[in-house]
């Protein structure tokens, strides 16, 4: 297959994908290869990218229940005209997978070297919302308008609607390079600064999906597991606040920022910002808080008696400290439930904050490791003579 020029095109009007319509432009043309040059040029993850206005979307279909055709499984578009290579995709999806093989599930991964526009994230979403045999993975080298709101809603409904978000490091980069570019045989050779730029992405993402209330779920797997073998880099707080006045549920997500103070006093600053009288909040942690924190959330229960505050951790933090433990003690003796994570707490999490529509799949050991720090923890309330709220 040799490298198809790709002209101009008439203005796209409303996305149809499910009607019979005519559309008011020619059929969406066939996939394309990337030169070398291309990719070095369009896939390089640079924190601020200059003359880069074209976006390439790099994809791989793997059907479940169908057996697809080895010229559609892969390929390239990029913008044509005023069509965004995103709206390119389904469209091709829908005219020439969807509509003539009706496939069973399909499993799609896009990898862009810019990620979708506020506009098209939107359709995209809107397209996952209809075809629930459909999954989406979206790899991107960069994030297109990372500080507009508008884009970062979007990305956010992205995710409400299944799709999995991740910033492209080394593996995708070898992979796009491997598969999707006229190499002549050669392998990838990294730029330079490519692993700090994907660290610099990637916190960019988590920034826009914490803020939305949402985690990814590299980010999830990594950042909860309580296994004592992992070693979490951030520490997260997840929480859900229901009012009791019958007003919509309130769920964001936190975390620590280096030399800012922790998501725990983040945690109780947007809680006074929000002048409650008496809320139902359930929180979700990494890690245990320490002590300051604790004896500040002891402190906000006490102001606020009619509150009530649930907070669950996936590892206990420095438990074996006396000053950790005495935290842990402030915020029993003020009040607050304290427990460690189990299976239906992680599940929750995962549905309320990572992906509602993909079920939370468990890692080894997940149950045995909740009952070690669960022991731990009943062991330290007994040591300082809490015996009484073992089972409070």
């Amino acid at each position: 297959m040799q490298p198809q020029r790709l002209g101009p095109r008439a203005e796209m009007g409303p996305i149809c994908l499910g009607c019979s319509h005519r559309r008011p432009y020619p059929p969406i043309r066939n996939p394309i290869k990337l030169y070398k040059e291309t990719f070095y040029f369009h896939f390089k993850n640079l924190p601020y990218a200059k003359g880069r206005k074209n976006t390439f979307l790099c994809f791989e279909v793997n059907g479940k229940g169908c057996d697809l055709p080895v010229s559609l499984r892969q390929g390239v578009f990029k913008k044509e005209g005023r069509i965004h290579a995103e709206l390119c995709f389904l469209y091709w999806l829908h005219d020439r997978i969807l509509k003539v093989l009706s496939p069973g599930e399909l499993k799609v991964t896009w990898y862009m070297s810019w990620s979708p526009c506020n506009r098209c994230a939107e359709q995209v979403a809107g397209f996952l919302a209809t075809h629930h045999n459909l999954s989406l993975a979206i790899f991107s080298s960069r994030f297109y308008y990372k500080g507009d709101p508008s884009h970062q809603q979007m990305l956010c409904r992205l995710v409400q609607e299944g799709a999995r978000m991740a910033a492209m490091d080394l593996p995708e980069f070898k992979k796009c390079w491997d598969k999707f570019a006229y190499n002549d045989g050669q392998p990838f050779t990294p730029w330079e600064r490519l692993y700090k730029n994907f660290r610099f992405q990637d916190s960019k993402l988590q920034e826009i999906l914490s803020q939305m209330g949402w985690l990814g779920e590299e980010v999830f797997y990594l950042q909860f597991n309580n296994s004592h073998r992992v070693q979490p880099v951030q520490p997260y707080l997840c929480y859900q606040l229901e009012p009791s006045n019958g007003q919509e549920p309130h769920k964001g997500c936190l975390l620590n920022k280096k030399g800012k103070q922790h998501a725990e006093i983040l945690f109780l600053d947007k809680m006074r910002s929000m002048e409650l009288s008496q809320a139902t909040i359930t929180c979700y942690l990494t890690w245990s808080p320490c002590p300051n924190c604790a004896w500040q959330l002891a402190a906000f229960k006490k102001d606020h008696p009619d509150i009530i505050l649930r907070i669950y951790a996936s590892r206990l933090y420095f438990y074996w400290r006396t000053a950790f433990q005495k935290g842990l003690c402030s915020l029993w003796q003020s009040g607050i439930q304290v427990d460690v994570m189990d299976l239906p707490q992680f599940t929750d999490c995962w549905r309320n904050f990572v992906n509602p529509r993909r079920p939370f799949r468990p890692w080894n050991g997940l149950e045995k490791n909740s009952w070690r720090l669960q022991r731990r923890l009943r062991r330290i309330k007994e040591s300082w003579g809490l015996q009484d709220l073992v089972n409070n």
